[in-house]
Order: C-alpha cells, then sequence, then structure tokens
C-alpha cells in the first residue's frame, strides 16, 4: 500500500477515464500554455517600373473593306515605330482587340441612316524606359495611334517588395504582442503560428482622359531632363501570429 502511494507522489496527478470493456486508464494532465494572437499589416511605398498603355488605331470607310484596309495601313506606321524606332519586343505589344463595326447617322426624318464603318485595332504595350515614355507617346501619336484609352504604372518586382511587407507585418505583429503581454504581466516566448493574409498590389492607373492629359504634358516636356512623375505602388499584406507566453 506504501508503494503505491509514494509511485503516484513522483508521477502527479492522474485522471482516470472509464474504455470499454470497463477498463480504466490514466493520463496525465497538462497545463494549456498562455497563448496570445494578433494581426498587423505591413506595406511598402516603390517606384514603378513598367508602364502599360493600351492604344488604338481607328479608322472609317464608307465601305467594311476599306475600313480595314485604311487600318492596316495606318497600323504598319505603329508598329514600325514600336518595333524599329524604340526597340519593343514583339512579346511587349499584344493586340487586345480587333473589329469592324457599322456607324451611323440619327435624323428626325430619315431615322438610322449608314454613316459607314468604323475599324478599331486595340494594343497593349509594355514599356520600361519610364523616363522616355513621352517620347514614346509623341512618336506613336504621330504615327497613327489616334486613341489613347488608359495608362498603368506598376512593378515587375512584386515579390521582392511583397518579401518587403512580410517583415514590416511581421515588426509590427511582434510589436502589438510585446504590448499585450507587457500589460498581462507576462513575457513572449516564441511563435507557435503564423498564418499570411492576401497581398494587395496598388498600381497607378490613369483613365483615357487622365492619360490623354499626363501624356500630353509628358510629350511636349520630352525635350526637357525630367523624370516621370508616376507617383508610387503600395504593397501591402497581412499576417496573424499566435504567440506563446510565460
Amino acid at each position: 500500500m506504501l508503494s503505491v502511494v509514494l509511485a503516484a507522489a513522483v508521477i502527479g496527478w492522474f485522471g482516470f477515464v472509464k474504455g470499454e470493456g470497463n477498463t480504466v486508464s490514466a493520463e496525465t494532465a497538462q497545463a494549456a500554455p498562455y497563448t496570445i494572437t494578433v494581426g498587423a499589416n505591413g506595406s511598402v511605398m516603390v517606384e514603378p517600373d513598367v508602364a502599360y498603355l493600351r492604344l488604338a488605331v481607328e479608322t472609317r470607310g464608307k465601305k467594311a473593306t476599306e475600313a480595314q484596309q485604311a487600318n492596316a495601313k495606318q497600323f504598319a506606321g505603329v508598329e514600325k515605330t514600336l518595333y524599329e524606332t524604340f526597340g519593343i519586343a514583339k512579346k511587349d505589344v499584344t493586340t487586345t482587340g480587333f473589329d469592324v463595326q457599322p456607324e451611323y447617322d440619327y435624323t428626325e426624318k430619315d431615322g438610322r441612316v449608314l454613316k459607314g464603318y468604323i475599324a478599331v485595332h486595340s494594343l497593349q504595350v509594355t514599356y520600361r524606359k519610364l523616363p522616355d515614355i513621352g517620347k514614346l507617346f509623341d512618336a506613336l501619336t504621330e504615327s497613327g495611334a489616334n486613341r489613347l484609352d488608359g495608362v498603368q504604372f506598376s512593378t515587375e518586382k512584386k515579390e521582392q517588395y511583397e518579401l518587403d511587407a512580410l517583415k514590416k507585418a511581421m515588426e509590427n505583429a511582434a510589436a502589438k504582442a510585446g504590448v499585450l503581454a507587457t500589460s498581462a504581466n507576462r513575457q513572449l516566448k516564441g511563435v507557435v503560428n503564423i498564418v499570411q493574409g492576401d497581398v494587395a498590389n496598388v498600381p497607378v492607373v490613369y483613365a483615357r482622359d487622365q492619360a490623354k492629359v499626363m501624356m500630353n504634358e509628358m510629350a511636349s516636356a520630352a525635350g526637357a531632363s525630367s523624370s516621370v512623375q508616376s507617383g508610387q505602388i503600395e504593397i501591402s499584406t497581412q499576417v496573424t501570429v499566435q504567440y506563446e507566453m510565460q
């Protein structure tokens, strides 16, 4: 009897559980660790290193074939500017649309009257020499690109900047957890779990009218040695971190 009592004192507290077949088992109880969970954001502001120009060549003709042929001739000048004058790779020029549609006039007397046809060849140009983007736009306009649908400034180093944003998010999480732990008269012991949230990439986008104004200003100042004022891009992410306290 004395041996049984001593053994129980050495092992500690036991919980007895009745299982199948009336078998009794013992489990050692462990105190749950003290934890704290915080959410934090991290973001970096970076300079854009690439621009996506959305352009179009728009032509008209009495017949659909006339509009289409005029468009092909005008678009050839745009291609020459892109590939020969500025040396842009063909992989950075993408056709986003081409269509030929009838164009109508409306009068009270005759109602809808066929005026002719309009052909539109739309494309997106990826351009990385941002200081020369004003010159590029000016040259494209002169060679036949008569419609600018928008410009987006972005970065091709998103993964690199995402890591920087994650570092800041973890630093912010540690700072929050430290304040809460100190307020609870405890100390942080280590990280138990981390969950990364979505990464947000906010490019600088100019719609059609805004892009026209910006590009005209840049083209008029193309001879000056001024940099492109395209704003900054924000890349942000969030984390949820669980810490153990002692």
